[in-house]
């Protein structure tokens, strides 16, 4: 998980969409493991279509969206470390 939005900072910062969108397949399998979580079911199967979302960014030069489209993953992944750590 940790990895996976390294290289999609990566890939923004490098301005390499190809970068983010294999950020975006690594994000798959913690996404999936997210999406089981009732408290945010729906919105931890949508996490790597943000990823997409800002290579699409990206890609157009609109570099300001692209690092905002990145908040939603890494607040699930701060979510996370943050659930794990309280137990």
């Amino acid at each position: 998980m940790i990895a996976s939005l390294l290289l999609a900072a990566t890939g923004v910062f490098l301005k390499r969409p190809v970068l983010l969108l294999v950020g975006a397949a690594f994000f798959i399998a913690p996404a999936w493991y997210l999406g089981g979580t009732p408290s945010i079911r729906w919105f931890g199967a949508l996490l790597p279509l943000f990823i997409l979302c800002s290579a699409w960014s990206v890609k157009k030069g609109w570099m300001i969206p692209a690092w905002l489209l990145l908040l939603a993953p890494a607040g699930a992944c701060v979510w996370l470390a943050c659930l794990v750590l309280s137990q």
